[in-house]
């Protein structure tokens, strides 16, 4: 009996949804070489684990040796897909992205198993367009971001690069406020207690503690967040020197 085999082509074939099964499995304690073989192909190629036994080694094999050489392929920012009959379009300016939509994504992106929640972000549906330019549905938080799990690897992969290179920029731009490009070093508070809280931290020190500001503070662009943000530690840090010369 014949088994009937479809291996994806290219990373545009696999979705989101494939890749976090694929990731989870080589993350968990079983590390059988055989086991994991198989759960590969029973991932990306749509099988049962029954199946894939009636398979040569050597078929298997050959599947994995295609399957790497088709994560190799580098991919671009892809602005528009369609998914379920909608639209959905990359943000447009991230500079103009609010600081409540970069917490979502900072914080989702570091993980595969959240990733579709950084792309519920960073692509809404499509409410507009003219030509190739087009309008995304204003941002209205996670609620709906299960269905990005099937969006195409492709997009994923090609958004991940852009945001990153963002990230960067928004690391080197303010320093005082990230060490290395990628932890986020707040004013007044140890290394334990900034993992703990992460950006609550943040929004506690630009809403000067007041919760009932804190939905608005998200609301502000995030730019303009760090900005403070960045301004106030400095000027602490002066001030806690100030005091420490008085002292001597």
């Amino acid at each position: 009996m014949k088994v009937e085999i479809n291996v994806p082509s290219s990373i545009s074939e696999i979705t989101l949804e494939q890749y976090q099964k694929f990731v989870k499995v080589n993350t968990e304690e079983n590390k059988d070489s055989s086991f994991l073989m198989h759960k590969t192909v029973e991932i990306f190629c749509n099988m049962d684990l029954k199946d894939i036994a009636k398979i040569k080694l050597t078929s298997v094999k050959e599947i994995l040796d295609h399957l790497n050489k088709v994560f190799e392929v580098k991919s671009d920012l892809i602005p528009r897909f369609t998914l379920g009959g909608i639209e959905y379009g990359f943000i447009t300016q991230l500079d103009e992205m609010t600081l409540g939509e970069y917490i979502d994504l900072d914080e989702n992106m570091s993980d595969w198993e959240t990733m579709h929640k950084a792309m519920a972000v960073l692509y809404r549906p499509v409410i507009h367009k003219k030509g190739d330019r087009y309008k995304i549905k204003e941002y209205d938080g996670l609620d709906n971001s299960g269905e990005m799990k099937q969006m195409p690897l492709e997009v994923v992969m090609g958004s991940m690069v852009f945001f990153l290179e963002f990230k960067r920029r928004i690391a080197t731009n303010y320093p005082e406020l990230f060490e290395e490009g990628n932890e986020q070093q707040q004013y007044g508070s140890t290394e334990n207690f900034t993992r703990k809280w992460g950006w609550y931290s943040s929004i506690y020190g630009l809403s000067k503690g007041d919760v009932s500001k804190y939905d608005t503070i998200t609301k502000l662009n995030v730019h303009q967040c760090l900005m403070f943000l960045a301004f106030e530690k400095e000027k602490t840090q002066i001030e806690m020197q100030r005091i420490k010369s008085k002292q001597r």
